[in-house]
């Protein structure tokens, strides 16, 4: 298996493989049968890093988008236009981070914005891939 792609802005500690592209998330997406984890921010943002190289890294949190979830990091300084079709799938999102999940052909599946804690993502996450959380 080769290295993982860092994060372009934050240290996840090498937990995730990221990708900058959702048209290259969802090729890959539709032929290892995963969905998509998109982290919508930008370099600035305190909750976006938070989220990186906090969360993102934990054990309970972690293995479950490696196995489960091809990773996006999408600048929201030079969003995608696809990217930001989904963000505006979030009600009264008003707070960066956003995060997203779509499945291998980039529909809309659940998301939210700002601070996100490791056992609300963690739920999420469980019930995204159908295992207890």
């Amino acid at each position: 298996m080769s290295e993982p792609t860092p994060h372009p802005h934050f240290d996840d500690r090498g937990t995730l493989s990221w990708l900058t592209s959702l048209a290259e998330a969802k090729v890959r997406a539709q032929a290892e049968n995963k969905k998509i984890f998109i982290e919508f921010g930008r370099e600035q943002c305190s909750q976006c890093r938070s989220l990186v190289e906090t969360v993102v890294p934990r054990p309970d949190v972690g293995p479950t988008l490696q196995k489960h979830f091809i990773a996006v990091a999408a600048d929201a300084d030079q969003a995608e236009p696809e990217v930001l079709a989904l963000a505006g799938k979030l009600e009264d999102a008003m707070m960066l981070p956003f995060v997203l999940f779509a499945d291998a052909d980039g529909k809309f599946l659940d998301g939210y914005s700002g601070v996100v804690s490791a056992p609300y993502l963690k739920k999420t996450l469980g019930e995204l891939v159908g295992e207890p959380a």
